[in-house]
């Protein structure tokens, strides 16, 4: 499976909930770029075989809520686990169709836009105390995953076989033979459910901070730039300094606002939702960002009209790039913020 590398060529580090998502979940997590024809031929097939898992499941758990139609009690009981199931199977094999474009995006994250913590120690604190809430929420996940090992624990003390979720099956399911392999079943969807869960999670939660964490530093750059140039630089030539410093700054705030990857969910969750306000908000104030810059400073120190004039055309194309801040779409139909998601459970 694929494992992110920095631009030296040393792997990346990766926080324990993406981690344990690329372990747990093989339908989701994409291959090495330069994987073997065999290799890829088994991935295909052990997704292919899954996809028929997930598939039996749907079976036996919808035949639960209509054998339970009549009893509302029971049938709400398996109604959340098998809406969970669809969504899930939905989501994660649309992801495994596409694992090549994830493994670019990756590798582009880790190669553009990954904050290290030697490059820069306060603002990786910074992402580190952000997604605090991300990783509480991914530990409760971990625990519901290990909850389910209590379930053949109490087959055995109540001398039951009870399978994980409410299914009712066409033919004997508590038959040895049969009952073994499918709780097994039971115990892989599971894994694959709850680490796509925590796993999807927290990679937006990273892809979205050390995002909004490069545009502070961009922010911070530029700045610290025009600080210098009024400093040191003469009259004549502090106009064109600021030029030539702005251009590439300009260049990576593009390069930045092309960053983008949406992922077509209904409803994100509260945790994201926070992290969606936090990016949001920083890439709101570029525009500020550029107003204030000092550019005008610069042209009143500087006494070259022609390069005050190039200035101002470039400081004028920089407010017109950020004039709207990035954000991140519930299919194309909301902002993913706190807000966003407050008012859809308040709803």
């Amino acid at each position: 499976r694929y494992r992110p590398r920095l631009p030296g060529g040393e792997l990346a580090p990766m926080p324990w909930p993406v981690s344990l998502y690329r372990v747990l979940n093989h339908v989701a997590w994409p291959l090495e770029a330069e994987s073997g024809r065999w290799t890829v031929f088994l991935d295909r097939l052990m997704i292919f075989l899954g996809f028929l898992v997930f598939c039996e499941h749907n079976e036996v758990d919808f035949h639960y809520l209509i054998a339970n139609r009549q009893d509302m009690d029971n049938m709400l009981t398996g109604l959340p686990t098998y809406l969970i199931l669809v969504e899930m199977q939905i989501r994660c094999f649309q992801l495994a169709w596409h694992k090549d474009r994830f493994r670019a995006l990756l590798q582009r994250f880790y190669a553009e836009i990954y904050v290290s913590e030697e490059m820069e120690p306060h603002l990786f604190a910074s992402i580190q105390r952000q997604m605090l809430a991300t990783r509480v929420n991914s530990t409760v996940y971990l625990l519901a995953l290990l909850n389910f090992f209590l379930v053949p624990v109490t087959n055995v003390i109540y001398h039951r076989r009870e399978m994980l979720y409410k299914q009712v099956y066409p033919f004997d399911n508590t038959q040895l033979h049969f009952f073994i392999p499918l709780l097994v079943l039971n115990f892989w969807v599971g894994f694959i459910i709850t680490s796509m869960l925590f796993g999807e999670l927290n990679v937006m939660g990273e892809l979205m901070m050390h995002l909004n964490a490069r545009y502070i530093q961009l922010g911070q750059d530029l700045r610290r730039s025009a600080q210098m140039l009024l400093k040191k630089s003469s009259s004549l030539n502090v106009a064109i300094a600021y030029r030539l410093n702005l251009t590439p700054i300009l260049r990576r705030n593009a390069a930045l606002r092309d960053f983008v990857w949406f992922l077509a969910k209904f409803m994100e969750l509260l945790a994201l939702g926070m992290l969606g306000s936090i990016l949001l908000k920083t890439t709101d104030e570029l525009g500020m960002m550029y107003y204030t810059a000092d550019w005008e400073q610069v042209i009143h120190q500087s006494d070259n009209v022609g390069e005050n004039v190039k200035l101002m055309k470039l400081v004028t194309l920089a407010i017109q790039l950020n004039s709207r801040p990035f954000f991140i779409t519930g299919l194309n139909y909301f902002r993913v913020s706190l807000t966003a998601v407050l008012k859809i459970i308040q709803g």
